[in-house]
């Protein structure tokens, strides 16, 4: 698979003249993580969609457990302090 960016080891890079992306460029300067992108693209699709699945249940779980609380506590008659 071919490299999203140039790798910041200059040994790595030696004697290669690789192009930089200006938009691969500006999204490492504000912070984006290309190793992630990277990793996560290497992956079979099926894979990918397994870990997304996965994700999203436990998202759906935890805001299944929010409303739960908001209203357990919506339940509960205020007590005075």
């Amino acid at each position: 698979m071919k490299s999203l960016y140039r790798r910041g080891n200059r040994a790595h890079n030696a004697g290669m003249n690789l192009p930089i992306d200006p938009a691969i460029e500006e999204a490492r300067r504000v912070g984006f993580d290309l190793n992630l992108i990277e990793m996560n693209l290497s992956l079979h699709p099926q894979e990918r969609w397994r870990q997304h699945d996965m994700a999203l249940e436990v998202i759906l779980e935890l805001e299944e457990a929010r409303i739960a609380t908001r209203c357990k506590l919506q339940a509960t008659p205020a007590t005075t302090r």
